[in-house]
């Protein structure tokens, strides 16, 4: 199988499981084939990475029990808004309720300009951001722990799944509505667009956000979540010690032909049992890596 491998002319060089095994003509198995590709670099560090599958979901028991947030970049357009270059989102995550204030700039003081007229309506017990650092602000962190608001952010590349979900809707309306308009503004409508969203029926929860409240949130969490105790878990893939590779965090511009795996191998300390099923995983000298992986990220 080396020479095979290794040999440019040959057709099955530099190839996986299939190529080798019609190659030798059935004489190695699919199984000892995989196995010795396992120690080659040149297959392991490009093998394809799956960049969509299911995720864990985000379980919340009430409203304004967890929110997330994020900044939505919209600089390209700032000449058409009145110069503002982002949008702070913000979404309850069991009502879906969003909030939208445009900033046009990014400083911890903007940010906390922001939230304070968030506050005024309605504040979480906990939010959630990826690890921008606008939101590790230390004012804006004392201003959290003011309203008695614990802060905690995502690890994972996939960032937070909901208010990601949100920006992409907004977005939609908007870019709709640039289109129809033939314009870029958005500043003038972004309130009437938000409005829009929170009186508009989510199919996740059957009914519209403004609707939410805290005498039908239990039979809003069984819209969402009710049918999670019948979901069948599945084994874990890597048991604990097994050396892994991690997917590297792609990025838009990168090319499929380039590493797709991390050089450095590391080493699973656990197998989270949710579903998905997730890992912790530390690095050869014995450190946490922080966040957790799914199965496909491994």
């Amino acid at each position: 199988m080396n020479e095979a491998y290794q040999d440019p002319k040959h057709v099955a060089s530099f190839g996986g499981v299939d190529s080798l095994y019609r190659a030798g003509e059935g004489q190695v198995s699919k199984k000892a084939i995989q196995k010795w590709l396992q120690g080659v670099n040149a297959y392991t560090l490009h093998k394809p990475v799956r960049k969509k599958f299911q995720t864990n979901r985000v379980i919340v028991y009430a409203i304004d029990q967890q929110w997330q947030a994020d900044l939505v970049d919209l600089i390209s357009i700032k000449k058409f808004n009145k110069g503002f270059r982002y949008i702070l989102t913000c979404i309850d995550i069991l009502s879906k309720h969003a909030w939208v204030v445009p900033l046009k700039r990014k400083r911890g003081v903007d940010i906390i300009n922001a939230f304070k007229v968030i506050f005024k309506e309605r504040r979480p017990q906990y939010l959630q951001t990826d690890q921008g650092t606008e939101f590790k602000n230390e004012k804006f962190q004392q201003i959290l722990k003011a309203n008695k608001v614990k802060f905690f952010t995502t690890f994972n590349a996939t960032k937070a799944s909901v208010i990601e979900r949100f920006n992409r809707t907004l977005k939609t309306k908007m870019f709709k509505y640039f289109t129809f308009k033939n314009t870029h503004n958005y500043i003038d409508v972004l309130d009437q667009l938000v409005y829009s969203y929170n009186h508009t029926y989510h199919s996740s929860i059957k009914r519209a956000p403004v609707e939410v409240n805290s005498e039908n949130e239990q039979d809003v969490w069984l819209t969402l979540y009710g049918n999670m105790e019948n979901v069948e878990r599945k084994p874990c893939a890597f048991k604990e010690g097994d050396t892994v590779r991690i997917s590297k965090a792609k990025l838009t511009f990168e090319k499929g032909y380039e590493t797709n795996w991390t050089e450095e191998l590391f080493t699973v300390s656990e197998c989270v049992k949710r579903n998905p099923l997730v890992y912790r995983v530390k690095d050869l000298l014995g450190e946490d890596i922080q966040g957790t992986f799914y199965t496909q990220e491994l």
